[in-house]
């Protein structure tokens, strides 16, 4: 009984630390959004300025003008996200693969007594969540964790064995209704309407164990200490982008595109669960109630531009991205105006305005058609900054690209695309002081089919 009391007293004390959502949080909603389509995302993702199929309903929509025929388009990815992990001189490699439907649509060209007018509707993931982290090792440094018996402070706080391990699933959708117009013979315009709807669900797994047996004198001779959380979140959004391109002589295409400012609505689902095992195997377990929250992160404007030469066996492109990150901000109801844990997301506002920054990120693409194969070889590289104020250059994510693009038969296409994408990071958390070096490498693998017909 005695343990059972000091174990639930530190569970009340730990239960109102354990939840709350910060800046990064808000930021990693859009943060490095990949977009989709196979022949724009094995040319760099330059494609703002190139974009001439089902695909420029996500990059620039004025580019669907350019469709001639009608086309049915569907692609699967498969995606691997590989960390290894130094925590106290100890590396752990962890790896996950994910496959999933990244794309499935149409494009309809109307009918039209000069120009063009074209219309593009499908579901399009555009950005995962997915990645894993796994670490363990002893350490040597305090974490602060300690439990209260009858006043008494027992530490449980260093020289232990620490394993974590964290795992993210999902990603954001856009169900997508968007026109493309030629308004002159060397300008076309487009719009797309989008529904936004996605899911992160966030595992965390803390373990402490005293291998050494260094916690061993009644009532604080703790053996391990476990703890899991989960934080299921829904995404919900409108969203709308325009985009304008000019034909210009010499295969030369501009093209321009601004996504306006989307407010997300998201609810979460929070549990979380504890046991402490003593050293003659006594257990206090408990299970804590699901704490359900709701509020917006409305997310910045961006403004994409590009460029690309066409000649009759090469394309060369480039293109850009401009964000800022600083205007990025929580929002929550005012019925919940007088309620801490909400007005924790209020004060992480100002964090955002002095941790975050601008960012242009830059893309750079080619296609070079092979006559005798009758077929399409693609490269392409990618540069996301991180929106961080002053952080290194190693935590820029790196993006080399490529594919080829066979035309099967008159109808039918298909798409291969290899990315590979590479950074570092470092985290820390209240439970593992020291920090974690990781460095990340991603491969994503995309196969795409188009049916275009008469």
């Amino acid at each position: 009984m005695q343990r059972a009391n000091l174990w639930r007293w530190w569970w009340i004390v730990l239960i109102g630390i354990a939840y709350g959502q910060s800046a990064p949080d808000a930021i990693r909603i859009v943060q490095d959004e990949l977009g989709f389509g196979a022949r724009a995302l094995a040319m760099g993702g330059a494609y703002s300025g190139a974009a001439d199929d089902y695909s420029a309903i996500y990059w620039n929509p004025a580019g669907l003008a350019a469709i001639r025929k009608s086309s049915v388009v569907a692609e699967l990815s498969h995606y691997n996200f590989a960390n290894q992990a130094t925590f106290r001189g100890n590396l752990t490699d962890e790896s996950q693969n994910y496959t999933r439907v990244s794309s499935i649509g149409f494009a309809y060209p109307f009918q039209t007594y000069r120009g063009s007018f074209v219309m593009a509707f499908g579901y399009n993931r555009i950005k995962d969540f997915d990645q894993n982290l796994l670490f363990s090792g002893t350490n040597s440094q305090s974490n602060g964790l300690s439990f209260d018996f009858d006043g008494t402070i027992y530490d449980f706080d260093q020289n232990v064995y620490q394993l974590e391990q964290v795992s993210d699933e999902g990603g954001l959708n856009q169900w997508s209704l968007a026109a493309g117009v030629s308004l002159s013979p060397n300008f076309t315009a487009g719009a797309t309407a989008m529904i936004w709807s996605g899911q992160s669900d966030y595992q965390f797994s803390f373990r402490q164990e005293d291998r050494q047996n260094l916690y061993n004198v009644l009532p604080g001779d703790f053996d391990s200490y476990t703890l899991s959380r989960n934080l299921l979140t829904d995404y919900s959004a409108i969203g709308l982008k325009l985009g304008g391109m000019f034909n210009l002589p010499s295969g030369l295409k501009l093209g321009v595109a601004v996504g306006l400012p989307v407010n997300f609505h998201i609810d979460e689902t929070f549990t979380e669960s504890d046991v402490l095992i003593f050293d003659d195997g006594f257990e206090d377990r408990i299970d804590g109630d699901p704490a359900v929250f709701e509020y917006e992160v409305t997310t910045p404007m961006h403004f994409d531009a590009g460029a690309s030469i066409n000649t009759d066996l090469l394309t060369l492109a480039g293109g850009i991205r401009y964000r800022d990150w600083s205007q990025t901000e929580f929002n929550i109801n005012n019925d919940f105006l007088d309620d801490p844990d909400y007005v924790g997301l209020l004060q992480e506002n100002s964090f955002i305005r002095q941790d975050y920054e601008a960012t242009l990120q830059y893309n750079l693409g080619g296609e070079l058609y092979l006559d005798g194969l009758d077929a399409m070889v693609r490269l392409g590289y990618a540069v996301f900054p991180s929106p961080l104020k002053d952080a290194p250059a190693e935590m820029d994510k790196k993006y080399l690209t490529g594919g080829i693009g066979f035309r099967i038969d008159r109808y039918v296409s298909l798409d291969l695309t290899f990315l590979r994408g590479s950074w570092e990071q470092e985290s820390e958390d209240e439970f593992t002081p020291g920090g974690t070096l990781e460095e990340i490498t991603t491969t994503k693998l995309l196969v795409g089919l188009t049916y275009s017909f008469k």
